[in-house]
């Protein structure tokens, strides 16, 4: 039978050739098809090592190949809970000329001044569902019943009926009246758990509502996603109480060392944070007090297979700078909502989990997470290291010069 035939003639619509041929196959007649519409030749996305027949069950549909980027790496030393090692391999995965290099300046700096501290400040994937109580009372009473011992162990033990992975750590409640919004934070162990979270959520809302009838109030389950979760979209709930992995990386950059790398001093870094960081964003009216952290967020969830769509959430950082008296550079970031993780998803793709594996955060068999919140420290000092360098660049005044180098 020829399938592409009857792709171009519409007899056949491309997702159905699953159906009919081995992955592989179905993969290059699908990609026949799209040349012969587009009239050029995919030589290069032809050209893959996925595993066609696992990634259509779990990470695409209607393939046609695959997308190549170029990978670097940065040696960064990360004193962390979770993360210990002098030689730490950030992947970044981008076409942005310099990105790499600069990075790699910024962490050779911080590596001389004694390597980037870390702290995991908070844990927790969030996902909120919409309730309809009828009137601002019955949400009143809705509220009360699930903050009372019976209602929190209702949903706790809901949640592990539908997976026994993933532990429910809060139920936070809003209200405009009769509509109730729950966002629930659970701890997703290695995973970044949207997907086991929101099948979870439901189940234990579902188990609510039915208990809530008990108590006289006839609960409507409006929405499995209420957007105060929030996920993908900028947010100042996410800012404030955090999602997925909140996380600091700090560093003492020497005086010496500044002068050596950058040929700026620490007050000039300072001064350039203050003005462009706090000043401009304030006057942009951004939720971000960075200088570009957006890149190496980009860059390190390509290269490990997450969710690209979430640095949404992630770029949301604040960079704390401080000129010390003895002339060294204080220089902290703060990253409030890092939605990762070490294991599913992405990250089982071929390449994803080389570079995780190379960077020994690979979370198969992780029962405590602890894999992912190592993950987290290195990105942080990753983001770190790149924001360093920006700033004292720009405080030298050497951004246009590079880039003019690119003839960009």
């Amino acid at each position: 039978m020829d399938y592409l035939e009857k792709l171009l003639k519409k007899e056949l619509k491309p997702h159905e050739l699953d159906a009919y041929l081995p992955p592989e196959e179905a993969v290059a007649t699908r990609r026949k098809y799209v040349e012969q519409i587009a009239g050029t030749k995919l030589l290069h996305v032809a050209n893959s090592s996925i595993d066609f027949a696992d990634a259509s069950k779990r990470n695409i549909e209607n393939a046609i190949g695959s997308v190549q980027l170029p990978v670097g790496f940065v040696e960064l030393s990360v004193h962390g809970d979770y993360l210990n090692n002098d030689r730490a391999l950030l992947f970044l995965a981008t076409t942005e000329g310099k990105l790499v290099a600069g990075v790699n300046r910024g962490a050779s700096a911080i590596n001389k001044s004694g390597g980037a501290r870390t702290k995991i400040i908070g844990k927790g994937m969030s996902r909120s569902v919409i309730l309809d109580t009828g009137s601002a009372a019955n949400s009143a009473k809705a509220m009360a019943y699930i903050r009372s011992k019976e209602g929190s162990e209702l949903l706790r033990n809901a949640f592990k009926e539908s997976n026994k992975r993933i532990d429910l750590l809060d139920a936070e409640l809003y209200t405009t009246g009769r509509l109730l919004f729950v966002r629930y934070v659970a701890d997703t162990k290695a995973a970044m758990g949207m997907n086991m979270l929101t099948i979870a959520s439901t189940y234990a809302t579902e188990k609510l509502v039915e208990n809530l009838a008990k108590q006289g109030i006839n609960a409507k389950f409006l929405s499995e996603s209420g957007n105060m979760c929030v996920d993908k979209k900028p947010s100042a709930i996410n800012m404030i109480r955090g999602r997925g992995v909140s996380v600091v990386a700090e560093a003492a950059v020497k005086a010496d060392v500044l002068k050596a790398y950058f040929k700026v001093g620490s007050k000039e870094i300072e001064q350039l944070n203050y003005a462009k960081n706090y000043i401009g964003s304030s006057l942009a009216g951004s939720i971000a007090h960075n200088a570009h952290a957006a890149n190496v967020l980009a860059a390190s969830f390509i290269a490990y297979g997450q969710d690209v769509a979430q640095i949404v959430d992630a770029v949301n950082s604040v960079d704390d700078v401080k000129a010390l008296e003895n002339g060294d550079l204080y220089i902290a970031v703060y990253l409030p909502a890092l939605e990762i993780g070490t294991y599913g998803g992405g990250t089982h793709r071929e390449t994803a989990k080389e570079l995780l594996m190379a960077s020994g955060v690979y979370g198969e068999g992780d029962e405590t997470g602890n894999s992912k919140y190592a993950l987290a420290e290195l990105i942080a000092s990753g983001v770190l290291a790149g924001e360093l360098n920006l700033l004292a660049a720009e405080a030298g005044r050497e951004l246009a010069e590079a880039h003019s180098k690119l003839k960009r």
